[in-house]
C-alpha cells in the first residue's frame, strides 16, 4: 500500500532538518552520470557534511516508461536518487521501507505487486503474453536482460521493442534486412 511508504520531499526535509538541529551544515550534490538527453538517465545524490562525503543514493530512469517518464524522466531520476540518499543515510533504516513512495507508485504502475496486495490482471492494451515471450527470446539470445518494465509493458511498447530486437539481430548476423 503506498500509504505505507513517505514521498522523498518529507525524507529529505527531515534529513536536513534534523542536520540542522544537530548544529551541522548540510550540503546535498546531484549529478547526471548519463549524456544528456538521451533515453537512459542515472543520477548519484551525495552528502557531503563539510569536506566529508557521509552518503550517497543513485538512480536510472528511462524516458516514456510510464506516465511520469513521458515527459520527466530526468527530473524523475534525480528525486529517486535524493530519496535513495535519504534513506542510505538514516541511522536506522528499515529495509521495509527503503522504496520512496515515488518508487512504490512505478512499481504499481509497471504492473509489480504491491506489499499485501496481488499483481494487477493484464488489461486490453497490456502487451500480449506472445509479444512477452517474444521479447524474453530475443534478448537471450542477443545475449541481453530483458527490460526491467517488460510486464508492464503496452501492446504497442511491445511492438516497438520486437521491431528494434529483430533489427538488432539482423546487424549482429549481417542479414541484409532488404
Amino acid at each position: 500500500m503506498l500509504e505505507n511508504y513517505e514521498p522523498v520531499s518529507v525524507r529529505l526535509h527531515r534529513l536536513l532538518t534534523n542536520l540542522r538541529a544537530d548544529g551541522k551544515e548540510p550540503r546535498i550534490v546531484t549529478v547526471m552520470l548519463s549524456a544528456p538527453g538521451t533515453d537512459v538517465c542515472v543520477f548519484r545524490a551525495e552528502l557531503w557534511l563539510g569536506d566529508q562525503l557521509m552518503a550517497t543514493g543513485h538512480a536510472e530512469e528511462v524516458r516514456g516508461q510510464g506516465n511520469v517518464n513521458r515527459t520527466s524522466h530526468v527530473e524523475n531520476c534525480e528525486t529517486s536518487a535524493l530519496g535513495r540518499l535519504c534513506e542510505s543515510y538514516s541511522p536506522n533504516p528499515d529495509p521495509a521501507k527503503r522504496p520512496s513512495r515515488e518508487e512504490m507508485g512505478k512499481v504499481q504502475r509497471m504492473g509489480g505487486a504491491p506489499a499485501g496486495g496481488s499483481a494487477p490482471q493484464a488489461g486490453p492494451g497490456d502487451a500480449s503474453p506472445a509479444q512477452l515471450g517474444k521479447i524474453r527470446a530475443m534478448s537471450k539470445s542477443l545475449g541481453k536482460l530483458p527490460p526491467a518494465n517488460l510486464d508492464g509493458m503496452s501492446k504497442r511498447e511491445a511492438s516497438a521493442l520486437i521491431e528494434k530486437l529483430i533489427a538488432e539481430s539482423q546487424a549482429a548476423s549481417g542479414e541484409d534486412p532488404f
